[in-house]
C-alpha cells in the first residue's frame, strides 16, 4: 500500500468513477483499475461492487476512502512542515470563472513560477455555482468566482477585485440609458447558472424591467461579439472591453445605482494548504492593485461613454 494508491481512492471517492478520477490524476483508467485492484489484494478485503458498471464503492471502501483522506491529510502536513521555512511547493488545484483567467491569472502565476519554482497549480474553468460546489466537497482546494448574493457562511471568501458592470449595445442603437437599451433591444442573456447570470438577472428584476431575450451565451467575450454584429444589448464587466479594437460599442453603467460584481478567492476555513492559495490570492491582489494586468483596475463612470 502506498500514497499513489491512497490518492487514487480518495479521487474515486470523489468523483464517483474510474474514469473521472483518472482525468482528474492524469493517468489512465486502465492504470487507476490495477491500482486498486493491487490495493485490495494488498489488504485483503474487496472496496467496490464490480457487479455495477462502473464499479462503486462498497460500505467498507466508502469508509477506508474516508480514513485514506485522513492519511492524506496527515502526509501532505509533514511534507509542508518537512521542506525549507522559506519554500512553498505542492499542487494547487484551482477553479476559476471563464474569461477572468484569460489574462490576470496567467501574468500571476508566471510572477509565482518564478518567486517558487516547485509550486504548481491546476486550473479549472466553470460557473460559480459548481466551482464553490467542488470546493465545497473538496474536489478543488480553492476558485476564483463571482461572490455569490447568498452567502455561504462554512467557506471563505477573499475579495480580489470589484469590476464595474456595463450594459453594450451596437453603435448604431438609439437608446440613451442602460434601461432603455435593454428593453428595446434583442436581450443577450448570460448563462443564469453563472455567478454573473444571477446578478444580472436580479437587478433587471429588481429595476422591473421586461426585456426580450434573444440568446443565453456562456461568456462575456461572445456577448461582445453579438453586440458587434448587431444582434442585441448585454451586460459585461467594464474590463472585457480593455484592448477592444475596430468598430465601437456603447456602453451605459448598469443598474441605478450603478453596480458591479466581486470577484473572490473561496476556499474551505479548514483548508490544510492555504499558504498556497494565500500566496495567489496576494498576487492577484496585487496586480489588481497596480493596474499591472490588463482590464482589471480601471472604473467606468454612471453615464455614457464608447469605445
Amino acid at each position: 500500500m502506498n500514497i499513489p494508491q491512497l490518492r487514487t481512492l480518495v479521487a474515486i471517492s470523489d468523483t464517483k468513477g474510474f474514469a473521472s478520477a483518472a482525468e482528474r490524476l492524469f493517468v489512465t483508467p486502465a492504470a487507476v483499475s490495477q491500482q486498486m485492484r493491487t490495493l485490495e489484494d494488498e489488504l485483503q478485503v474487496a472496496l467496490f461492487d464490480r457487479t455495477t458498471r462502473p464499479p462503486r464503492l462498497n460500505a467498507h471502501g466508502v469508509h477506508i476512502a474516508n480514513r485514506a483522506r485522513e492519511v492524506l491529510r496527515a502526509f501532505d502536513a509533514f511534507t509542508e512542515e518537512a521542506r525549507a521555512p522559506d519554500e512553498l511547493a505542492g499542487v494547487l488545484t484551482l477553479g476559476c470563472i471563464s474569461g477572468f483567467s484569460s489574462d490576470l491569472i496567467p501574468i500571476a502565476l508566471g510572477n509565482l513560477r518564478q518567486r517558487y519554482p516547485r509550486l504548481m497549480v491546476r486550473i479549472e474553468e466553470g460557473q460559480s455555482t459548481h466551482l464553490i460546489n467542488q470546493v465545497r466537497r473538496r474536489e478543488l482546494d480553492a476558485a476564483i468566482v463571482t461572490e455569490p448574493l447568498v452567502p455561504e457562511p462554512e467557506l471563505e471568501m477573499l475579495l480580489i477585485t470589484a469590476e464595474p458592470l456595463v450594459v453594450v449595445a451596437p453603435p448604431d442603437a438609439s437608446a440613451k440609458s442602460w434601461s432603455e437599451a435593454l428593453t428595446t433591444l434583442p436581450f443577450l442573456r448570460l448563462n443564469p447558472l453563472s455567478g454573473m447570470g444571477i446578478l444580472i438577472d436580479t437587478e433587471i428584476r429588481k429595476a422591473g424591467l421586461v426585456v426580450s431575450e434573444a440568446m443565453e451565451l456562456d461568456s462575456s467575450e461572445v456577448v461582445i461579439s453579438m453586440v458587434r454584429a448587431g444582434l442585441g444589448a448585454g451586460v459585461v464587466p467594464a474590463g472585457r472591453l480593455k484592448g477592444e479594437q475596430g468598430e465601437k460599442i456603447r456602453q451605459f453603467a448598469f443598474g441605478a445605482p450603478a453596480i458591479g460584481r466581486r470577484v473572490v478567492l473561496v476556499e474551505r476555513p479548514d483548508y490544510e494548504r492555504s499558504d498556497l492559495s494565500q500566496v495567489l490570492y496576494l498576487e492577484l491582489k496585487r496586480l489588481t492593485a497596480t493596474g499591472d494586468a490588463t482590464g482589471h483596475a480601471s472604473d467606468v463612470g454612471a453615464g455614457e461613454d464608447t469605445l
